[in-house]
């Protein structure tokens, strides 16, 4: 595969195994008021960032709490989590080890808050693999494309000199909109969607370690 000069990656199921981690964040903070998350809440709040989910959940359960106060309890319970939950995506370290040496600028914008990001990245050691990280700025997260132009200004870039790699087939639409090159990586969490994702990105990467053997 050739390389374009810039990459911006997402995090949860892009570099880490994670997405499923969010799911226990969810159970975790629902389940002081006795409810059950299911299937449509991850749907709902599969691109949103922590005050989105976090007023999400107040209003669809009615909960006796502020938003303010519900995102807060996520972050806390997902700071903890990363940390014995999430996981590396096998032969991932050694694919951007790859793409920086040949030359490309790596940085990472997620729909989880800088933060969180930044802790869980320095948590396992590849923080300094990247120019900088960017968390979403809008609570619908990447159904907006907010976020990346704000990474390829920062990088000083246009769309068509940037690679994007999501595993979220609403995140590729986003990003394919706006004009980027788009990489579709397979995740347990969004295995369903995988036709959808083939047919949406640019290309497609179904695990790191074949990726980084194809590269030229």
């Amino acid at each position: 595969m050739q390389l374009l000069p810039y990459a911006i990656l997402d995090m949860d199921g892009t570099l880490l195994d994670s997405t499923g981690m969010w799911d226990q964040v969810a159970v975790q903070v629902l389940a002081p008021w006795g409810i059950r998350y299911t299937g449509q809440e991850r749907s709902d709040t599969a691109t949103m960032t922590v005050e989105g989910a976090a007023a999400y959940y107040v209003r669809r359960f009615s909960l006796p709490v502020t938003a303010a106060k519900m995102a807060d309890a996520i972050r806390r319970q997902a700071r903890a989590d990363y940390a014995t939950m999430a996981s590396l995506k096998p032969g991932m370290v050694q694919a951007l080890d790859a793409m920086r040496a040949r030359g490309v600028t790596l940085c990472v914008a997620s729909g989880t808050e800088k933060p969180l990001v930044d802790a869980a990245l320095a948590h396992f050691g590849i923080l300094d693999r990247f120019a900088f990280t960017l968390g979403c700025a809008t609570p619908r997260g990447k159904e907006e494309p907010e976020v990346y132009f704000r990474a390829a200004e920062r990088l000083g870039a246009g769309p068509a000199q940037i690679m994007v790699f999501e595993d979220s087939p609403t995140a590729i639409r986003t990003a394919k909109a706006a004009g980027f090159y788009t990489i579709g990586v397979l995740d347990a969490y969004t295995r369903p969607c995988w036709d959808d994702i083939r047919a949406t990105a640019d290309t497609v990467l179904e695990n790191w370690a074949d990726w980084t053997a194809q590269l030229s």
